[in-house]
């Protein structure tokens, strides 16, 4: 019988995942102040809403991705993540 591993599980699934388009982040980037992944979740705002964070640049330039994140944080904790996905 073929012995199997978790370990051989998660690089299975990893593998498969990435080869699907995710990106691989390592654990070192994460807050775990905040429980976020502040450059992926920024990339994500910058991207999907170009426009809204051009504005938001001209307010508040450089601390515009801090003023994000704070903002971001305190939607998370007051409604959770399913509202904030909606």
């Amino acid at each position: 019988m073929k012995q199997t591993s978790e370990a051989a599980f998660e690089t299975a699934i990893e593998a498969s995942l990435l080869a699907g388009g995710y990106e691989l982040v390592h654990s070192s980037a994460f807050d775990r102040k905040r429980a976020i992944f502040p450059d992926v979740a920024l990339d994500f705002i910058r991207t999907t809403q170009p426009k809204i964070w051009g504005k938001l640049e001209t307010l508040h330039g450089e601390e515009t991705g801090e003023r994000v994140l704070a903002a971001l944080c305190k939607w998370l904790d007051t409604y959770g993540t399913l509202p904030t996905l909606r």
